[in-house]
């Protein structure tokens, strides 16, 4: 890869903006910030929801997946009712030329696999960007980032739903690992619209893992303990094209240091409504 600095970023979006990828006066050249700014988002009703799950749902997954690792999926443990206030949350995940629009306004580095023609296709998630550089641009569109607990009500709907779907890991609904489609990385945002969760929202299972705002820290009367809980990682939730369909299911609890910039990262934003 090539060293990715500011002034890289900022020759590449000239290409992008000026050259073959987006024409000079186009609509999307002259009003971008607007556009981001209408971006739809999706209503997710204030009320309760059952967050998190069962040893019995995990006695599942490890028998329908084959999995060696029970603990891995003990910090889902307990399922527990939650009251959340309704909110907003991005339909999509945020996309390459949606961040790199923040990049060109507010001259701020780009995400580290922008030169990639793997992950740098326009309506691609946008990768490579850490914590704080997500938070950053949810703030600037006049956003946040979503709870751990909203993006899984988003994801789940109020009947707890094991995928967005349904019950049972559906392949042709989401971008994972071993799919057999047009995509060996990240694919489109919306492409899966059978794949969409109660709420209408897209990609809440594969395609990028997502930054929500909480840090890894364990629910309330979990019995597991883990050296790992605490300040220093934050909550990603969702799987991604690089991991199988046991972990694409809402309850799934990833966790990724605040400055990784993994091309298997993303996000979306969400507000108050």
């Amino acid at each position: 890869m090539k060293s990715l600095n500011r002034a890289a970023g900022i020759a590449f979006l000239t290409a992008l903006f000026c050259g073959a990828g987006v024409p000079v006066g186009s609509p999307l050249a002259a009003e971008a910030p607007a556009v981001l700014l209408e971006k739809k988002m999706v209503s997710v009703p204030a009320g309760k929801f059952t967050m998190g799950t069962t040893l019995q749902e995990i006695e599942w997954v490890v028998r329908e997946f084959g999995s060696e690792s029970r603990e891995w999926y003990l910090d889902e443990m307990p399922a527990h009712e939650v009251d959340l206030k309704g909110f907003l949350i991005d339909e999509h995940e945020v996309t390459f030329i949606e961040y790199m629009t923040f990049v060109d306004k507010e001259r701020v580095s780009p995400p580290k696999h922008f030169d990639n023609a793997r992950f740098n296709g326009r309506l691609q998630p946008v990768v490579g960007i850490g914590w704080e550089e997500a938070s950053a641009y949810c703030r600037w569109v006049g956003k946040r980032l979503p709870t751990e607990a909203e993006w899984e009500k988003a994801a789940r709907g109020p009947s707890g739903l094991r995928y967005p779907w349904g019950s049972e890991p559906e392949a042709s609904r989401a971008n994972h690992r071993g799919m057999m489609d047009n995509y060996r990385y990240t694919a489109p945002v919306g492409d899966y619209p059978e794949g969409k969760s109660p709420y209408g929202v897209m990609d809440m299972a594969g395609n990028v893992w997502e930054w929500t705002a909480d840090w890894y820290k364990p629910y309330p009367g979990n019995e597991h303990p883990s050296d790992l809980y605490g300040e220093k990682l934050r909550v990603i939730r969702g799987g991604s094209w690089s991991s199988n369909m046991d972990l694409a299911r809402s309850s799934v609890r990833g966790k990724a240091a605040p400055d990784q910039r993994q091309d298997y990262i993303g996000f979306r934003c969400a507000k108050n409504s």
